[in-house]
């Protein structure tokens, strides 16, 4: 493969990458909106069980998201490296992505199921979100 090519592969990756993202923000919402309305609504332990499951299930889809972006980013910087690694030129900004990414051939190749490490404090901070927001009563109320 040459630069162009694994360029151009990559784009199109990113560019499904990002309808993902906008798939996984609609869910987040969703989920949002879910314990809202089992928060109001009073609902009982089967509703508070299906809410945490839809909470849990966007949650992991949430992490699929992040260590396929994670991937991609890392493996571009991998096959970049090994053309060049091979003898190939390439411009200053492929050189500068590689640098950036801070990854290349000598690292092997990258892990495929682990989000960079600020996507997996996310995907935490939104499991415990979900969880608390449907189990424990989180108001100033003290009745």
């Amino acid at each position: 493969m040459s630069e162009l090519e694994i360029l151009n592969y990559h784009q199109l990756a990113f560019v499904a990458n990002a309808i993902y993202l906008l798939s996984f923000t609609v869910l987040v919402f969703i989920t949002f909106r879910l314990v809202r309305f089992q928060k109001e609504a009073n609902s009982n332990i089967f509703g508070k069980v299906l809410v945490s499951l839809f909470g849990l299930c966007t949650a992991f889809y949430g992490y699929t998201i992040f260590s396929f972006t994670y991937n991609l980013q890392l493996g571009q910087a991998y096959r970049l490296s090994e053309i060049k690694a091979n003898g190939a030129e390439l411009s200053t900004v492929t050189d500068s992505f590689i640098e950036f990414i801070g990854y290349s051939i000598s690292d092997g190749w990258p892990p495929s199921f682990s989000p960079e490490p600020a996507a997996l404090i996310f995907i935490v901070t939104f499991c415990v979100m979900i969880i608390a927001g449907t189990w424990m009563n989180l108001s100033n109320n003290k009745s």
